[in-house]
């Protein structure tokens, strides 16, 4: 379902723009600090319903505005045109629109435009805390399994009772046990969602890398449940009770899992060098992306930030020779746009739409 329309007003640097996208390749160019990212920032707003570079929506919008707005067109392989639309206000409350229809939650966004971005931030699934490669399972197990989100909610609204109830001074042993009993079933459902995507990704991961780097086919990947598995998590919630009591917080289960990444007995990011770090997180989205096509029918947008900065150039022929293998739509920045032309040799010109931004302003141009 690629973008063929984008609007964008109040967002940052950028100035009210209208872009007609190409369904496949859309290069933007300019020079540092022009608002390339923040093109990039109000797709993937359009897609999450936040921004990827702050956590406050305050500093998304733009200086003297009160909102920021985007509205994209989403194109069904029917060829019917879904609207979708984000505007966010300054106070931090926002209106989501699917199809013309207000939605309550960012998922029903993600769920109509799967977004996957590439950026400098790429260390962090590997070298950040587990709840980056969280995020990461996740995303894959909500876009190809029924039902995932409703799961996923269960677990949290049953873990919020749970620690709800830990924080009061006199504990009800029977409603802990029940809570207990609740928190258990859900998290079984979680983790077996989760190591069944994974076992499903492994495969195609391994074809990205024998592509883009043979010698990273080594590396083990293995799911951390969140507590002892030589245990039931009920053995573990019992033998916890008095810590979690005393620290008011639930210390197992799967809020605390971790996709644990490893050469023999050594973390990745312990062995790997800068450069062999950034391939394999590529890596790892490029594959979610194919395994999302091969269990959907349906591509992702991909959103990437400046990729001549983040790897050499063999590394980035391989990169956009996958991706437009997979014929999903991509949104790529960069500064120089006969560099950025060059990583598509062999694309058909009409494939490729080519955009130039200077101070907040987005011009289409033709390509040379």
């Amino acid at each position: 379902m690629p973008l063929t329309k984008l609007d964008v007003s109040g967002l940052r640097n950028l100035k009210p723009i209208q872009l007609h996208l190409s369904p496949t390749l859309n290069l933007f160019y300019g020079s540092n600090g022009s608002g390339k990212t923040s093109l990039l920032e109000a797709a993937f707003l359009l897609g999450r319903g936040r921004s990827f570079r702050n956590r406050q929506i305050q500093a998304v919008i733009n200086e003297g505005q009160t909102e920021c707005t985007v509205f994209g067109l989403s194109r069904e392989s029917s060829g019917r045109e879904i609207p979708l639309g984000v505007t966010r206000y300054r106070q931090g409350s926002g209106i989501f629109k699917v199809g013309g229809v207000s939605v309550n939650t960012a998922s029903s966004l993600a769920e109509a435009l799967p977004i996957l971005l590439i950026n400098q931030d790429g260390f962090n699934l590997l070298e950040g805390s587990p709840q980056h490669r969280r995020r990461f399972l996740d995303w894959g197990v909500f876009h190809v399994e029924q039902g995932y989100q409703r799961q996923f909610q269960r677990f949290q609204r049953t873990l919020k009772q749970r620690n709800s109830l830990l924080r009061h001074v006199r504990i009800d042993t029977d409603l802990l046990a029940t809570w207990d009993k609740e928190l258990v079933d859900s998290a079984e459902q979680i983790t077996a969602a989760r190591e069944g995507y994974l076992e499903r990704l492994l495969p195609v991961l391994n074809d990205v890398l024998q592509e883009l780097s043979p010698e990273l086919q080594d590396i083990r990947f293995a799911l951390f449940k969140g507590w002892d598995e030589d245990k039931t998590l009920s053995e573990i919630l019992l033998e916890d009770r008095s810590r979690d009591q005393q620290f008011k917080t639930t210390h197992h289960g799967p809020h605390r899992a971790d996709l644990r990444i490893r050469i023999d007995r050594h973390n990745a990011s312990d062995v790997l060098s800068r450069g062999q770090l950034k391939i394999l997180a590529i890596a790892m989205l490029v594959a979610q992306g194919y395994l999302y096509h091969q269990k959907t029918g349906r591509h992702g947008l991909y959103l990437i930030d400046d990729l001549a900065a983040e790897l050499d150039l063999r590394h980035r022929m391989l990169v956009t020779r996958l991706l437009g293998r997979l014929g999903a739509q991509v949104f790529i920045t960069g500064v120089d746009k006969h560099v950025l032309l060059g990583l598509w040799e062999g694309s058909p010109p009409q494939a490729i739409k080519l955009f130039h931004v200077e101070q907040g302003e987005i011009t289409e141009e033709a390509g040379d």
